[in-house]
């Protein structure tokens, strides 16, 4: 497939995919007073330098991937946030690898790694005053349900550099769990106790030291 022809499919897909979260989020912002966070945005030679520098396999998906510059765990020190592109098929071609590379307070920095589907940069907002990563993922069906979901959260970022989940900070609907329609419902799926040890497990960041080269 000629890039052009390819790059247009891919936002076409993403932009699909994408729709879920930001018709929730247009649901569920209010409750949770968000806001753009200020992030800066690196050029797209910035972008592949660092990933192909850092990481393997990233030689061609980094032409598509998305970087920025932001305190996130707002201790004065400017952090990175990488989302890469899975290039999958079908569903997995809104799937991206986000890394949010984060001080530690000791001069060092925690690279954290979480799967996710439809990220982009406008993700990373401000509920409260405090920075979050709003997360969304797609999960086969609960318990004996015929249906797929897709699963909402929030993240947070803390001075030693790690990543966690949030959802406890924000309210009692979190996770919110939507069916997965091309059309979106938005009715709260009543999830298990099981079922949210579940989602926590699986979305559960990893996160090493890392230094940038």
């Amino acid at each position: 497939m000629p890039k052009r022809n390819f790059s247009i499919a891919m936002m076409v897909l993403v932009a699909l995919c994408s729709y879920a979260s930001y018709a929730w989020m247009d649901q569920w912002a209010p409750r949770m007073q968000s806001e753009p966070a200020n992030v800066s945005v690196l050029s797209t030679n910035v972008v592949m330098r660092v990933l192909q520098r850092n990481y393997e396999g990233y030689e061609f998906s980094s032409e598509y991937a998305q970087g920025g510059k932001i305190d996130l765990n707002e201790d004065g020190v400017k952090d990175f946030v990488f989302i890469v592109p899975w290039m999958g098929n079908g569903l997995n071609a809104s799937g991206y690898y986000t890394h949010f590379i984060v001080s530690d307070g000791k001069g060092g920095r925690i690279e954290n790694n979480l799967d996710s589907y439809g990220a982009e940069l406008s993700d990373i907002v401000k509920i409260n005053g405090k920075i979050y990563f709003r997360h969304s993922n797609f999960f086969e069906s609960f318990k004996k349900s015929a249906h797929n979901h897709w699963v909402f959260q929030v993240f947070s970022f803390g001075k030693d550099g790690v990543m966690r989940n949030a959802n406890h900070e924000v309210g009692d609907h979190l996770p919110a769990v939507t069916i997965f329609y091309s059309n979106p419902k938005f009715k709260q799926i009543e999830l298990t106790s099981a079922d949210k040890e579940e989602i926590l497990k699986d979305t559960k960041p990893q996160f090493r030291k890392f230094e940038i080269k």
